[in-house]
């Protein structure tokens, strides 16, 4: 508002005035040229008809006109009788006529018209005659212009800065009133703490302007509120997860202790233990994995190799695994299959596919491993196992941490409803897509799709 209205005002003021003015510079205008007409030549002389008495009273007396003839070389022909002593500045002369501003002594500001004209040549002058080239200074007391001019830059600067206080005043107010339903959403969120993420702002209460603002911060105080309660069930997941195994290693070490054994029986506890030592060095691993993938502190390292044969590399370890259990072990793969993913991440996701498919499928059954590239160049990788146990609804559940769907679920360790999460968020980590699905006494399938080379959202080096 501080800048407009001073340019409004300025902008009214810049107008009335070119209105006063040009109004001013007509009359001017006209009256030059009747008076110019009234100069007449006869011969070498010129008779002025504005200095007869009649002409010379009228200039003289209320209108506060002044007039003086030039010739072309400057020299006075004459001034009226109101300009006493004093002359009319001739300035510079030109073929159009000119306005300008001159102060003169006794009279004050003045607007003046410059006009330069031939006189008239009458017809007792000889033949040939040359018309005398002449210049005619018309000045008009403009001290009534320059009054009403100023009394409206007086009255535009009250007026502006009366509005100016007025509007201030009123938006202060305005803003005020209108910040009240922020105060109050401030006040709500510093009651938010994480103990307490339940708090929504009040969405009723807020200027149409201000609700994605408030739909946008309740929808983050949602998730944190999701993000913390998943925290909280991670944590109490943890616990009861180490809690199991850690209580078995405890139970054979304390058993094998209460009395002298042999050392067959010796040899079978202590391998007992390893085994168990084994599975929690498996849950750690995982849970490293996560918290590294959560955090984004995954490096991205792009090479080239073969995807075949990275498959069948990550899945050597787990082939005694599925010979002891009579698995059956289909491997679908096209060959000449050049990628740029990351190979440990890649081979994170492998692994994790691998370990699911032989852990659950059904003794006897089979492990099926795909790998192929589509024609938009989307790289699919798919393990599949016989002998599932899940519906398609609990399948879409199995990426949760520690989940258990069925009754096999129920070991600790190196079994505990890690594996699938970790294969969600390398494959997140990739810029992929999971999908899983699943019929009981069917197939299990994880369907792994990488678009082209492999992208680096939101992962930074660590």
């Amino acid at each position: 508002m501080a800048a407009v209205l001073p340019l409004a005002g300025l902008s009214l003021y810049a107008l009335v005035e070119d209105g006063l003015v040009s109004e001013v510079d007509r009359a001017l205008l006209t009256k030059v040229r009747l008076l110019s007409g009234a100069v007449d030549q006869a011969d070498r002389e010129l008779h002025l008809e504005f200095a007869d008495p009649v002409t010379r009273d009228f200039l003289a007396g209320e209108r506060g006109e002044h007039l003086q003839l030039y010739t072309a070389i400057g020299d006075v022909l004459y001034r009226s009788p109101s300009l006493g002593d004093h002359s009319l500045p001739l300035g510079a002369v030109s073929a159009e006529p000119a306005h300008a501003w001159v102060d003169v002594p006794e009279a004050g500001r003045c607007r003046t018209v410059t006009l330069a004209f031939e006189a008239n040549v009458g017809e007792e002058s000889p033949p040939g005659t040359v018309p005398a080239k002449l210049v005619l200074v018309l000045a008009h007391d403009a001290r009534d212009v320059v009054q009403t001019l100023s009394t409206l830059r007086s009255r535009l600067v009250i007026v502006g800065l009366a509005t100016l206080v007025v509007t201030a005043a009123t938006l202060v107010w305005v803003v005020r009133r209108s910040a009240r339903p922020l105060v109050a959403a401030s006040e709500r969120i510093a009651m938010i703490d994480e103990s307490d993420l339940s708090i929504r702002l009040d969405a009723s209460r807020v200027p149409s302007e201000l609700m994605p603002i408030v739909k946008r911060v309740n929808g983050l105080l949602a998730r944190l509120e999701a993000a913390f309660e998943r925290e909280r069930s991670f944590s109490d997941d943890v616990a009861h997860e180490l809690r199991t195994p850690l209580a078995a290693l405890r139970t054979t070490l304390e058993v094998e202790n209460t009395r002298s054994r042999s050392p067959e029986e010796y040899a079978r506890a202590i391998e007992a233990a390893a085994a168990i030592a084994v599975e929690l060095q498996g849950m750690v691993e995982r849970l490293l994995q996560l918290a590294r993938l959560d955090a984004g502190c995954t490096a991205i390292e792009s090479v080239r190799y073969d995807l075949a044969d990275f498959a069948v590399e990550t899945w050597e370890p787990y082939a005694t695994r599925a010979h002891v259990r009579h698995l059956r072990v289909d491997l679908d793969l096209q060959h000449e299959l050049q990628v740029s993913f990351d190979r440990e991440l890649l081979g994170l996701i492998l692994r994790n596919l691998h370990d699911n498919a032989v852990t659950y499928a059904d003794p006897g059954g089979h492990v099926r491993i795909a790998v192929r590239s589509d024609d938009d160049g989307a790289i699919h990788l798919e393990v599949s196992n016989s002998g599932s146990r899940l519906d398609e609804a609990q399948a879409s559940a199995a990426t949760q941490r520690f989940w258990r769907g069925d009754s096999a679920r129920t070991d600790a360790g190196l079994h505990c409803g890690l594996g699938l999460a970790v294969v969600e968020k390398a494959t997140a980590a990739l810029g992929g897509t999971l999908k899983l699905s699943s019929r009981v006494a069917g197939e299990f399938v994880a369907q792994v799709v990488l678009n082209g080379a492999a992208r680096n959202p939101r992962v930074k080096p660590g």
